[in-house]
């Protein structure tokens, strides 16, 4: 009876708004919002209607303040790190070369490129850089040397993209040539995650709005935002190098919650894009830290439902622990 009449009073002062969202969109049931209340992480594996998709959905309490927990967050370049991302890097405006001086082609990689064609790479990439790569890199060099001359490719090639991106914005996002006959367009795959979040748009039109029109948008008053990069490495999956877009601030229609938007623009690896929510709710005491990730994986004709199988329980569990970390340090990894 007393834990019924704790929960109870819980649910009481919790946001109704998120009460909605929880049982509504995300249908968790009365054990599920009693274990978040207890302070335990609640993960679920979303349906998805394109079988490539997979979306993430958990939430956690903190025993911290909203302004306590965005501090901690606005230092970028620690909250950034987490225990499976081995290299990270923050673009400077204009970018350079320098922000990416950690950037190394991996070898397995290296002894790959050599044979990559349209539609069928070992990276993501426009089918105009698998051209420019085998017509300039010296296929007869060592491999050390080798891999030297694929990095500084890709160091400058992202240095140009992040600068066409803040130009142009989504018109600039990357084409993928990498598998199959169909370019992929990132900008369209990345469209249709948010167009599957219906709850995003409804909730938080000041986001669609921003994304759809950067660069030429403005956020409100005490927003930050940065473009990095990072190598992160999940189990069974090569090593993963984006680039993200993470956007920070509080929504004008939405003064009690602070929100930090990820949004994918490369990945050399797997996902054509990915988009990653965390919304820092107030709470008395503390807060709700709610996170929804949403990943769209390669068109691999026979192998796609083998890479997402083996792909969604390593994401869940790295969700659940960056959850039980940001709720002890008040962090907030991406």
């Amino acid at each position: 009876m007393l834990t019924l009449l704790l929960f109870l009073q819980a649910a009481a002062q919790r946001p109704a708004q998120l009460t909605q969202f929880l049982e509504q969109s995300i249908r968790l049931d009365a054990t599920q919002l009693e274990a978040i209340e207890r302070g335990e992480p609640v993960v679920k594996v979303l349906e998805t209607r394109d079988r490539r998709d997979v979306a993430i959905f958990g939430i956690i309490t903190a025993p911290v303040s909203r302004e306590q927990y965005m501090r901690a967050l606005r230092d970028f370049p620690n909250s950034l790190r987490t225990p499976t991302r081995t290299e990270l890097g923050i673009f400077s405006n204009p970018a350079t070369e320098a922000d990416l001086a950690a950037v190394t082609i991996t070898p397995r990689d290296v002894a790959e490129m050599k044979n990559c064609k349209p539609g069928d790479c070992v990276a993501k990439l426009p089918a105009t850089d698998m051209r420019r790569i085998r017509e300039q890199m010296n296929w007869s060099a060592p491999a050390a040397e080798l891999q030297a001359q694929l990095s500084a490719y890709a160091r400058r090639r992202l240095v140009e993209y992040v600068t066409d991106y803040r130009t142009r914005g989504d018109s600039a996002m990357a084409l993928y040539d990498d598998r199959g006959n169909l370019t992929v367009r990132s900008s369209e795959a990345f469209a249709a995650q948010f167009a599957e979040s219906p709850y995003i748009y409804q909730t938080v039109p000041s986001l669609r709005t921003y994304f759809a029109s950067y660069p030429r948008g403005a956020l409100p008053a005490g927003a930050a935002e940065i473009i990095f990069w990072s190598e992160d490495v999940l189990p069974r999956l090569r090593p993963i190098l984006s680039v993200t877009h993470l956007v920070v601030y509080t929504p004008p229609e939405l003064p009690g919650m602070t929100l930090a938007a990820a949004k994918q623009i490369y990945a050399d690896h797997y996902f054509e894009t990915a988009v990653d929510l965390t919304a820092v709710v107030d709470r008395n005491p503390g807060v709700y830290l709610v996170v929804l990730r949403r990943y769209r994986f390669d068109n691999l004709p026979g192998g796609i439902l083998n890479i997402r199988g083996r792909a969604i329980g390593a994401l869940r569990d790295q969700l659940t622990l960056d959850l039980r970390r940001q709720q002890q340090s008040g962090s907030a990894p991406r």
